[in-house]
């Protein structure tokens, strides 16, 4: 489904034409690479704007697939790229090396891997020594106690429903205290804002800044400018929005009967505001809109990202909710999930697992794309993407 055309698409198809040119012309001629502007490299001085940001990731996944004289990696390695995985322990132990070796994008950190300040840092520095290309390092840290990985080693906040009655400027700064803590630790990426319009009861609960998404869309935006700011990507969730249902999609998959109408209205607000204000990174829920799609969860579902992409003009990067939680798990398999999801136009795979089966979805992806079910193009805009949100210069140009 696709709405109008956010204003200013025609002047950013012009700026990235111009771009390409020259681009392509720098690769032709052996002069260099010119460098990628990121989101997560941007993150220090301003946050950019919605055109910024789509203009900037718009160019880097056109000259990633089709720049001459640039070599991309091997395909597995642009597989590997794709997935951010958990993994066992408080110490970059022999097998987490191994793991981290093989090219992986990134990984995200839970309270098995945390048992202080100076151990975080020195595992994440162990970790990115091991690293071929830099990962990214992630962690659920959201306002309040509940989901909240680092407690005691990052500033305390209210919930993100008290945080939601104070004013912008409020939410701002605590998300910029919380955004410098996380940087000191060596974390990259923050699973947060919550951007579901949800009130006090259900499983979202104070998760979510409120249940008007004016208020939700206010708050969200700031506080995803203050991690950004503090160098820190966040990464606006649940897509489409999780708040109308009482279900946790951790145990199975919670399904929506709202209307698409409704949804758009009133659930989908605060992401596309956010998107307007440069959010860099949305994570898509296990959520079954039967309106949207009656088969797959937007996770796994073309038509909730052609809805993201389409109607919200989001180009960054698209990330799933973690694929090992019940919604996905009670009915399909981590390999064929993974897939599927790719093949929907989600760009990276979350894997939560202690113990991720990374040879098995990687066997899959690759048997996907042999087998011409998952298009190569696909593979390598995501990829694009990764590298985008990363500040990984070294593909930013093929």
């Amino acid at each position: 489904m696709r709405g109008p055309r956010p204003a200013g698409r025609s002047a950013r198809a012009l700026t990235t034409l111009l771009v390409l040119v020259l681009v392509v012309a720098g690769c032709a001629s052996g002069r260099g690479r010119a460098p990628a502007t990121t989101a997560l490299a941007s993150a220090t001085t301003t946050a950019p704007s919605s055109e910024q940001t789509t203009a900037t990731t718009a160019t880097t996944a056109t000259t990633a697939t089709t720049g001459p004289g640039c070599a991309l990696p091997p395909l597995r390695r642009q597989l590997a790229q794709l997935l951010v995985v958990g993994f066992d322990g408080t110490t970059a132990s022999p097998a987490t090396l191994a793991l981290v070796r093989q090219g992986i994008g990134g990984v995200i950190l839970f309270g098995r891997n945390i048992t202080g300040a100076d151990q975080v840092r020195d595992l994440v520095v162990d970790l990115q020594a091991a690293a071929p290309t830099r990962l990214a390092v992630g962690v659920d840290q959201e306002p309040g106690t509940r989901v909240a990985r680092l407690r005691g080693l990052v500033p305390a906040s209210p919930s993100a429903r008290a945080l939601g009655r104070r004013p912008a400027e409020q939410v701002y700064r605590q998300a910029v205290r919380l955004g410098q803590a996380l940087k000191d630790l060596g974390i990259t990426v923050d699973y947060a804002p919550v951007l579901d319009v949800t009130g006090d009861g259900g499983v979202i609960g104070d998760r979510a800044f409120g249940a008007d998404p004016a208020v939700v869309a206010r708050a969200g935006i700031a506080f995803e400018r203050g991690l950004k700011d503090a160098g820190v990507m966040p990464v606006g969730k649940h897509f489409p929005g999780h708040g109308a249902t009482g279900a946790d999609s951790h145990k199975g998959l919670p399904v929506i009967d709202t209307s698409l109408a409704r949804l758009e209205a009133r659930d989908m607000a605060p992401f596309e505001a956010a998107v307007k204000a440069g959010l860099p990174a949305v994570m898509v829920g296990h959520l079954l809109v039967r309106d949207l799609d009656p088969e797959r969860p937007a996770s796994l579902s073309p038509a909730a990202i052609r809805l993201l992409r389409g109607k919200l003009g989001f180009d960054g990067l698209v990330v799933t909710d973690a694929l090992e939680m019940g919604a996905i798990a009670d009915g399909w398999g981590l390999p064929e999930a993974g897939e599927l999801a790719l093949e929907a136009g989600v760009d990276q795979l979350l894997i939560g697992l202690p113990d991720p089966p990374v040879e098995a979805v990687l066997d899959r992806l690759e048997a996907a794309v042999t087998a011409g079910r998952l298009p190569r193009g696909r593979v390598a805009e995501a990829f694009a993407r990764v590298q985008v949100a990363k500040g990984e210069r070294r593909w930013a140009s093929c």
